[in-house]
């Protein structure tokens, strides 16, 4: 009895562990809206890689020569707060970035937002944003 009953407890384990794992969030694109005139737009790909986050982004209308800073900020586009996760810079409207330790669902959970600079001397332009939320599912 008491083997049949450890062998049930690790079958429900094994159950809600494979649950959990179907539930988690495996995929997210982000669309990027244009700031400030910018003519920037696209999207932000990310993809759950075991216990990292690789974000694609794809930008039209970005500089082809001047790199751009990336970053997952905390709060949301129309209140950006500090940097979370920095980014790889964008280049000719390209950058690929693995952010290590964290998950999709873990970002959705809170108010993340993924947003470009204009370039490094000018940071305070901001080109393009998009909010990492549910909706965008």
């Amino acid at each position: 009895m008491k083997r049949l009953s450890l062998l049930l407890i690790a079958l429900v384990f094994v159950t809600v562990a494979q649950l959990s794992a179907a539930a988690a969030t495996s995929t997210l694109t982000i669309n990027l809206h244009e700031q400030n005139g910018s003519g920037e737009n696209g999207t932000a790909t990310l993809t759950q890689m075991g216990a990292d986050v690789k974000v694609v982004i794809a930008l039209k209308g970005a500089p082809a020569t001047t790199p751009q800073p990336a970053h997952i900020h905390d709060g949301t586009c129309a209140d950006l707060k500090g940097v979370a996760h920095p980014l790889s810079n964008v280049v000719n409207g390209a950058s690929t970035t693995t952010v290590p330790n964290v998950t999709i669902d873990k970002l959705l959970a809170g108010k993340y937002a993924i947003n470009v600079h204009e370039s490094a001397a000018n940071l305070g332009k901001y080109v393009s944003c998009g909010d990492i939320a549910k909706s965008a599912m």
